[in-house]
């Protein structure tokens, strides 16, 4: 058997390439929990995967609006770079399925149930804008101590946003503490789950 004749150092580089090539950009199952018990109340954070790359900085920390209907969920979040999230849906019984699972759609081209952007260029005043146009956005906890979230599904961009522009592979987690409510009006019992 030949043995190559490569240094270590070079051998160590060929590994740690290797690992960083075989790393996936997907949400492991127990990321919710680690991420939650590291928040403070009333702080966020948004992971959005988008077509395999993190699509805000891992030091962004959400805080915002939420206020919650019986047939309407209203949540709007910024974060400190000014990055925004906007869900907004509605329906008669919303809350009433385990898990809370909303089909993700747009509306007059415009409007969707989950809208993000970040500002790619402050100076003049340049962002991406992302509306999710197929899939999914899934409630593993719904609770005042907790919202967790994940969504699944096709993005378009903004303002290509029309059946045949093009769509963006999308994998978010969405995990809450204790959000502020600026009001609630369900049968919290009977909405609220999870632990």
């Amino acid at each position: 058997m030949i043995k190559p004749n490569i240094p270590s150092r070079y051998l160590l580089a060929i590994l740690f390439v290797g690992l960083f090539l075989g790393c996936t950009s997907e949400i492991p199952d127990n990321e919710d929990e680690i991420i939650y018990k590291k928040l403070k109340d009333n702080q966020a954070r948004f992971i959005f995967n988008l077509e395999g790359s993190d699509f805000y900085k891992v030091e962004s920390i959400f805080d915002g609006h939420l206020e919650i209907y019986p047939t309407t969920f209203s949540l709007g979040s910024f974060d400190q770079f000014e990055s925004n999230v906007m869900i907004h849906f509605s329906g008669n019984d919303i809350y009433k399925n385990r898990p809370i699972k909303i089909p993700l759609s747009i509306e007059n081209g415009h409007t969707s149930p989950v809208m993000f952007g970040r500002i790619r260029d402050k100076k003049n005043n340049l962002g991406d804008g992302y509306l999710m146009s197929e899939g999914f956005i899934t409630f593993k906890s719904f609770s005042k101590e907790k919202i967790i979230m994940r969504i699944e599904g096709k993005a378009k961009k903004y303002p290509n946003t029309y059946p045949n522009d093009k769509s963006y592979d999308v994998s978010a987690l969405i995990v809450c503490k204790k959000p502020i409510i600026g009001y609630i009006d369900i049968d919290e019992k009977a909405a609220f789950y999870g632990q």
